[in-house]
């Protein structure tokens, strides 16, 4: 046994805790838990109940499943207005928020962009720039959705409006896993839901966690290392998901504006309170782009944020002051 093993060992031993680590494949992606606690019967409690409301949220939030609460109302988009559950009332009407803040550069109302892109990916063939247009001017904006509180219904104001929560549906979920998980006493340890984490207390021994930011050109290699206490973290990226046509790699994340994938940023990645901020606000600063990311960025002072653009070989890095205080060291330089 190593002598840093029998360190933690003993601090934990010392601590009364036990480490639990769990793993659940759901919203189509990973779920874990590195968590510290008191008792492993009643955190492992908590691990599955918090898992069981992801998945709560799954069969209401997808839009893969024809029985879900999103798959429904996409499907009478300019019929009727539908009641929704308290939670999908909730993150509709904090997606709006964020569309405002970021000038649409966020929206859940890509659906039919989204679904035009996978179509053609399927069948090897760029979009047509008119049908793209069409669609934008038709089917996509926040502003055709309509909320009525009093009776939790929602509306769209288009025929062919299809939302999806792809953009912050996650990052949503894991706010609700950390509220479950405090409720039952559990105050130490990390969530990490497809790349949106979220870092509970510290770890034993330490004063905070540390984690590590990939090479976008090396998935090996990491360029930043950050020291967060309950925070959360995002990062958005076109390494990793996109759409491949005609031997062409497009970014997954779609420009509601413009219809089309996003280009130029490689990376970016969000630190604040909230891991339903960071979500959201990761994909829409991957649509600004870097300059005008950076100027809304200089708005936020309470949000960390890393922009990665450039190539391998000149790559072009962007950090606010509020992400300069969790970082440890670098490999990318500043420009």
């Amino acid at each position: 046994m190593s002598l840093i093993t029998l360190f933690l060992s003993l601090l934990l031993t010392q601590l009364d805790l036990v480490v639990v680590e769990r793993a659940f494949f759901v919203m189509g992606t990973i779920l874990e838990f590195e968590l510290y606690c008191e008792n492993k019967k009643s955190c492992n409690d908590a691990v599955f109940e918090a898992y069981s409301e992801v998945k709560r949220l799954d069969d209401m939030l997808s839009n893969y499943k024809p029985d879900s609460d999103l798959s429904k109302l996409n499907s009478v988009a300019g019929k009727r207005a539908v009641v929704v559950p308290e939670e999908f009332f909730d993150i509709t009407r904090r997606s709006i928020y964020f569309s405002r803040i970021t000038n649409g550069a966020f929206d859940i109302t890509v659906g039919e962009l989204v679904r035009l892109w996978k179509e053609s990916e399927s069948k090897n063939v760029i979009p047509d720039e008119n049908t793209v247009k069409k669609i934008v001017s038709e089917c996509v904006g926040f502003d055709k959705i309509m909320l009525y509180p009093r009776e939790r219904k929602v509306f769209f104001n288009s025929s062919c409006l299809s939302i999806d929560f792809g953009g912050i549906g996650k990052g949503y979920a894991v706010d609700r896993v950390v509220g479950i998980l405090r409720e039952r006493g559990i105050r130490r340890g990390i969530v990490n839901f497809g790349g949106n984490i979220y870092a509970m207390g510290s770890p034993v021994g330490k004063s905070a966690w540390r984690i590590g930011i990939r090479d976008p050109w090396n998935k090996d290699k990491v360029i930043s290392y950050i020291e967060i206490s309950d925070m959360a973290v995002s990062t958005s990226g076109d390494y990793e998901r996109y759409f491949e046509i005609k031997g062409r790699r497009f970014s997954h994340i779609i420009d509601p504006r413009s219809g089309f994938p996003v280009s130029g940023v490689h990376s970016v990645t969000v630190l604040a309170k909230s891991a339903t901020e960071v979500d959201a606000l990761s994909t829409a600063i991957s649509v600004m782009g870097i300059e005008k990311g950076a100027e809304f960025v200089d708005r936020l002072s309470s949000v960390g944020v890393m922009m990665v653009a450039g190539d391998s070989k000149s790559a072009l890095v962007y950090r606010n002051d509020a992400f300069k205080k969790f970082e440890l060291n670098h490999a990318l330089n500043n420009p």
